[in-house]
């Protein structure tokens, strides 16, 4: 639940064996830096079947690539890397009063897997703008 008009870094973790490329709704992010890890150190099984972990790095961290460089909509998420990006919540500019959102009293966006296959299978998260 991001603010309006804040600047947040995400730190995104690729546990898979898939590269996805992820999708922001609302906001366009920059590309920071990339990081390979070991993915096995850091699943470590909750109660609930969720995974949490320490992360152990297998390398150095990279910037992006010269065709990542801007801002992006999508980015690549690969296999065993950590994605550090960066972005600005600001609610886009209307010529008319967007109304909040009853259940949350926020905006509501989404940011997922531009792979239709996991959209379907709800690799999306809920962002709601407050």
């Amino acid at each position: 639940t991001p603010a309006a008009g804040t600047t947040e870094v995400w730190q995104i973790l690729n546990l898979t064996a898939d590269t996805h490329p992820i999708h922001f709704h609302l906001v366009n992010v920059q590309v920071l830096a990339r990081r390979p890890f070991d993915p096995g150190a850091y699943q470590t099984p909750t109660a609930l079947g969720a995974t949490t972990g320490t992360l152990t790095f297998t390398g150095p961290a990279q910037g992006p690539d010269p065709t990542e460089l801007g801002w992006k909509e999508t980015v690549r998420m690969n296999p065993a890397e950590v994605t550090w990006v960066i972005m600005r919540f600001d609610l886009p500019s209307v010529p008319f009063t967007v109304p909040a959102s009853p259940r949350t009293g926020g905006q509501e966006y989404v940011w997922h897997c531009h792979i239709l296959e996991h959209e379907e299978h709800d690799m999306m998260r809920p962002l709601v703008i407050m």
